[in-house]
């Protein structure tokens, strides 16, 4: 079983608010400061409209900083009704005074159409007036622009020149994409020390995200005991996906002794966020009574949580639990549902029990041709259960013509993959075969191996106990201009 490798690799939206800048008063400055220190006290206290109107008075009178914030203020509601235009207004103020937050939000406005048409052209202009300042957040919008290219074309080197400058200035969310870069090989060499080095950078200042992909990537390399620090520096602050990932540390016993207490704990928590494999694990415990007293029904409500989240291996359980009448009324429509969700997904042990559903007319019409397709898709897999009963339908001819070269083939992978009912069924086949065919079938397996190699063999028996964990590597896009009264820029 693996750690959760892959939950979308495309770029997400990720916006904070919107910030206003001059936070730093200068004692003995010019009189159109006078103002600011209550605007400020007012804001911070959360009266929006006493700030707006003590810096509006000084926005009025050429203060760039007052500016700015006014059109931060209008773009966000504060203190006064949103108006996007008059946003735009009091930037572009700011900006031809040379402000760098101000070329920068209105980089912003364009990029996300708020105000002005949406134009990437123009909002790369005005990034890029403030990248060359040295402002890290345009920087990084800018290297996302060209990472992504949806308008103007990928430029990786671009991409990589301002994401750097970003990222060695600290920004966290620019050395999180440059991980990510590396780590998969996003228009340069895959390079997992690069990545390695830019994940922690992020992680070090407390980026969640690169806490997460770092348990990943030492997941990946079997250094256990620094995944843990991670997964664990990232759970303990909430992190669904890393708390799911320490519970299958525990339940496997990677990097630190099995303690299904443990792994139910970090499950539990997990699983009460919504995410859909952690709940699926949870209700193997439950069912199974691992660390806990054992309960269908809370496994039940637990793997319809799942379920109708899509999670293909609760689906899978939900049917079988519904077909065999454990901790509900035995019910073959509601099992076939939820089977045919998780087969349709590729799950083996689903399309395994399809396969057996046809076979004996449970809930459907016994269909010998649909039980040998459903096998099939799962013996493709490497479902050893299914190989051996797809073997059964060749030696028989049963919903598929008879041939006695494939059963012979598929009761030899059902044998090997630790059926034991595949290698006498094959041993008694190759009695009434000749020396010819038992060979060409030996040349079958043979090739179907060489197909399948680097296929993983933990799962070719038999379903896992638990889903495979997950193991996403995040990245984030589009950076907002940073929020009103936090202190991360000062007055010119």
């Amino acid at each position: 079983m693996t750690l959760i490798h892959n939950e979308s690799d495309a770029i997400l939206l990720k916006t904070v608010p919107l910030l206003l800048l001059g936070l730093s008063l200068i004692v003995g400055s010019t009189p159109a400061w006078c103002g600011w220190d209550e605007g400020e006290d007012a804001y911070r206290s959360g009266d929006y409209a006493t700030a707006f109107r003590h810096w509006q008075s000084l926005a009025e009178h050429g203060d760039v900083a007052a500016q700015y914030d006014i059109g931060v203020m209008w773009h966000q509601g504060l203190g006064v009704a949103r108006d996007d235009a008059q946003a735009v207004h009091w930037l572009r103020k700011a900006a031809k005074q040379g402000y760098a937050m101000a070329h920068y939000a209105l980089g912003y406005l364009y990029q996300a159409g708020h105000g002005v048409p949406r134009d990437v052209h123009e909002a790369m202009k005005w990034y890029r007036r403030a990248a060359e300042q040295g402002l890290g957040r345009a920087q990084y919008n800018l290297g996302l622009i060209y990472l992504q290219g949806p308008a103007i074309g990928t430029d990786v080197a671009e991409a990589l020149k301002w994401l750097t400058r970003a990222a060695e200035q600290g920004l966290a969310e620019a050395q999180l994409q440059l991980g990510h870069i590396h780590a998969e090989g996003q228009g340069v060499p895959q390079d997992y020390r690069k990545a390695v080095k830019w994940y922690r950078a992020a992680a070090e200042s407390g980026h969640i995200g690169a806490q997460f992909n770092l348990g990943v990537l030492n997941t990946q390399a079997q250094t256990y005991t620094e995944a843990l620090r991670w997964y664990r520096a990232a759970a303990a602050r909430g992190h669904k996906k890393s708390q799911y990932n320490l519970g299958v540390m525990y339940s496997e016993g990677r990097g630190v002794a099995a303690d299904p207490a443990q792994a139910l704990h970090w499950y539990q928590a997990a699983a009460e966020q919504g995410l859909a494999r952690a709940q699926y694990a949870l209700g193997r415990l439950h069912e199974q009574g691992v660390a806990v007293q054992r309960d269908p029904a809370a496994a039940l409500r637990w793997y319809l949580q799942a379920a109708q989240q899509g999670d293909a291996g609760a689906q899978s359980r939900l049917g079988q639990l519904y077909k065999e009448g454990v901790g509900v009324p035995r019910d073959s429509a509601e099992a076939l549902k939820w089977l045919r969700h998780a087969a349709m997904q590729g799950d083996a042990e689903a399309q395994f029990n399809l396969g057996v559903m046809h076979k004996q007319g449970v809930g459907v019409p016994k269909d010998m041709a649909e039980a040998a397709r459903w096998y099939r898709a799962a013996a493709e897999q490497g479902y050893a259960k299914a190989q051996n009963n797809l073997g059964y339908m060749y030696g028989t001819g049963s919903g598929v013509p008879q041939d006695y070269v494939l059963a012979h083939m598929w009761y030899n992978q059902a044998g090997a993959n630790g059926i034991e009912l595949g290698i006498k069924n094959r041993d008694k086949l190759a009695g009434e075969m000749t020396s010819e065919q038992i060979a060409e079938a030996q040349r079958l397996v043979r090739e179907w191996l060489k197909r399948c190699e680097g296929t993983s063999r933990s799962h070719l028996a038999t379903a896992p106990a638990v889903p495979p964990a997950v193991s996403v590597i995040e990245s984030v896009v589009q950076s907002a201009p940073p929020a009103a009264g936090t202190g991360e820029h000062n007055r010119p």
